[in-house]
């Protein structure tokens, strides 16, 4: 069973996004310092809010590159956040074009997460590592339940 193209992209950006929120909270957390440190009210933990999105980003990346029921999940609540954020970028605009343009990319994610031939592919991916989790398959275990049955 491999991993649609449009999930595995999906994955990637997740991946991109998760390494750009640890490098940028490391550097607001003072860990890493590209050029002049900030310093002020507020900046330590910001930083870690920003890290703490990186990792969660990488995780979210591994989930959907190999088909984690809850990355479909959440795949579904961050495009519906997006929406959320293309209404504020309209208000906040008083542009109908801007907020169009911020709603498109989460638009398409929907569309595509709730696609029959992807949504399928998510139900199978997990029914897989529940099936196989414990190193048997369902025959097998099957078997075995009988066997013992008849003793």
């Amino acid at each position: 069973m491999g991993v649609p193209v449009g999930v595995a992209i999906l994955g990637a950006l997740a991946l991109f996004n998760g390494i750009g929120g640890l490098i940028a909270g490391a550097q607001l957390m003072g860990i890493v310092a590209f050029g002049p440190v900030q310093t002020g009210t507020g900046v330590f933990l910001t930083g870690l809010i920003a890290f703490v999105y990186g990792v969660l980003f990488l995780a979210l990346a591994y989930a959907a590159w190999t088909l984690r029921a809850w990355a479909w999940l959440a795949g579904m609540l961050l495009a519906m956040l997006g929406l959320f954020n293309a209404v504020l970028v309209l208000f906040a605009t008083g542009s109908v074009a801007h907020g169009l343009a911020v709603a498109i990319l989460p638009a398409l994610v929907l569309w595509y997460l709730n696609s029959d031939p992807i949504r399928t592919k998510f139900v199978e991916g997990e029914e897989d590592r529940t099936r196989l989790g414990s190193g048997y398959d369902r025959e097998q275990a099957e078997r075995i339940i009988a066997e013992r049955s008849t003793d």
